[in-house]
């Protein structure tokens, strides 16, 4: 039996009703098998990131039809490996950030980089700009799940995500998963 191997597919292009049946039939005829997928239509752009296993043969095929995959379905895609990624890492514990502020720029940036200084890992993010009630005002909201390292003292993260979002105006909600 083969070594199953896995690689990651990003793909963009212009939105299009069959553009997902396209790209998941392309893996699937070169013996791919989709495990995980994030897709979303941002303004037009239909963005695909899949993890596919597959044995050695099915992941070479997967690389050389690239080329075909962009000029059929007029997407942008790359192939990466993601088995090396697999690293053990150390234990932490899994929580959800909900924040929502009246949008301006940096709001990400700053939250990220608040989380990056005290070695928390975000894992998946979804973000949308929409507008608050009653004022119409664009209100930028994010959900994070990330992880603590078991080391990092959750107080600490708390209390620092305080004084940066009472600075920026931003409300906030960090909860156990």
């Amino acid at each position: 039996m083969d070594l199953l191997h896995h690689v990651v597919l990003t793909a963009v292009g212009d939105d299009r009703p069959g553009l997902v049946d396209e790209v998941t039939r392309y893996i699937t005829e070169r013996g791919g098998n989709l495990e995980d997928s994030r897709m979303v239509n941002l303004r037009g752009q239909f963005a695909m990131m899949m993890l596919i296993a597959g044995d050695e043969g099915a992941t070479a095929r997967l690389q050389d039809g690239l080329g075909l995959l962009r000029r059929s379905s007029h997407v942008h895609a790359e192939l990466r490996p993601a088995d090396a990624g697999s690293a053990e890492q150390a234990p932490a514990l899994p929580f959800r950030l909900n924040t929502w502020a009246m949008d301006h720029p940096g709001l990400m940036q700053s939250v990220s980089h608040l989380l990056a200084e005290k070695g928390v890992n975000i894992e998946s993010v979804d973000s949308s700009l929409r507008p608050a009630p009653y004022t119409n005002t664009p209100l930028f909201e994010m959900e994070l799940v990330v992880s603590v390292p078991a080391a990092t003292p959750v107080a600490e993260v708390r209390e620092a995500l305080g004084e940066l979002c009472d600075e920026m105006n931003i409300d906030w909600q960090l909860m156990a998963l």
